[in-house]
């Protein structure tokens, strides 16, 4: 099986981090993969590499300000939204074909990265194949169970303050995420709090891109996940009103360790990457048509 290679990607806007590939010789299909909100890309080194022994290619996107990223955000270095659409996901996507011309790509991700990379697909249908996620939903207040609906009801009073005083986003102190811009986690409690997507970039509807996506969209779901609970997952997957979506519910008899949690798969990640490789073959199946009959009078 082939070894990592690494592209350092450079925005146009000068940001840059590296983008680690694995491409097994027989691949015919491949999966740009988002991270979730302050996790680098090398945690998800053993989930490419189990894709990769199914014969899909992995592409690893690194956030803007997370690991191999020349930034880190503070109050005179700050991005949302945006910028990643607009600018990251669009130089990784470019480099990840450039360096496998002959591969179809999907677009993933985990958490936060499956939403990004839903806004990336509502925006630009004709550049990816169809959108595959684990562990993810919306983060609407009003999908969550309990206590928890009412913490995250206060989280937007608590990101505000926090990034007026800091001037960025001090996850790791916090306990949630990692270091992050202050426009990002904006635009995170917004989603939060609504339940939609705001215009990101000037004349674009995501909402509207979302309904009409029209290529196949596969959400896994992790039966143990609080932190993207069953109807955070479905409201996410609601949006997609065109797109043929399959859903797929991983339990704990799935995996070897007996955990299905947000975060647990990272480190038994073959029950995902089957179902993800199984859903992406399939695809590259449907897009060959079948033998044409002739019928000929004579």
């Amino acid at each position: 099986m082939s070894d990592f290679a690494s592209i350092r990607i450079k925005a146009d806007d000068g940001a840059e981090a590296d983008l680690a590939l694995i491409c097994p010789p027989t691949a015919s299909i491949g999966l740009l993969w988002l991270p979730a909100l302050g996790v680098t890309s090398r945690h998800y080194e053993s989930f490419a590499k189990a894709l990769a022994a199914e014969g899909v290619a992995v592409a690893l996107h690194e956030w803007r300000g997370a690991g191999s990223s020349n930034l880190r955000a503070d109050r005179n270095c700050d991005w949302g939204y945006r910028e990643l659409l607009d600018q990251d996901i669009p130089a990784s996507l470019a480099a990840a074909r450039a360096a496998h011309p002959q591969l179809h790509w999907i677009i993933g991700g985990h958490s936060l990265g499956a939403q990004i990379g839903a806004l990336f697909a509502a925006l630009n249908p004709g550049r990816v194949e169809g959108l595959a996620f684990a562990a993810s939903g919306s983060p609407y207040w009003r999908t969550f169970p309990g206590l928890s609906a009412w913490l995250l009801r206060g989280v937007p009073l608590l990101v505000l303050a926090v990034t007026a005083l800091c001037g960025y986003y001090p996850g790791k102190r916090l306990g949630f995420a990692g270091r992050e811009a202050s426009r990002l986690m904006r635009d995170w409690v917004r989603s939060s709090k609504t339940g939609c997507y705001a215009n990101y970039l000037a004349g674009s509807n995501f909402e509207r891109g979302l309904s009409e996506f029209p290529k196949p969209v596969l959400g896994i779901q992790l039966s143990d996940d609080r932190l993207c609970p069953k109807k955070s997952f479905d409201w996410l997957l609601a949006k997609f009103k065109r797109a043929p979506v399959e859903r797929k519910l991983l339990t704990t008899t799935d995996f070897a360790s007996g955990l299905a949690n947000h975060f647990s798969w990272l480190k038994d990640p073959q029950p995902v990457a089957l179902g993800l490789a199984t859903w992406m073959r399939q695809i590259e199946r449907d897009r060959i048509p079948g033998p044409v009959s002739l019928k000929v009078s004579v």
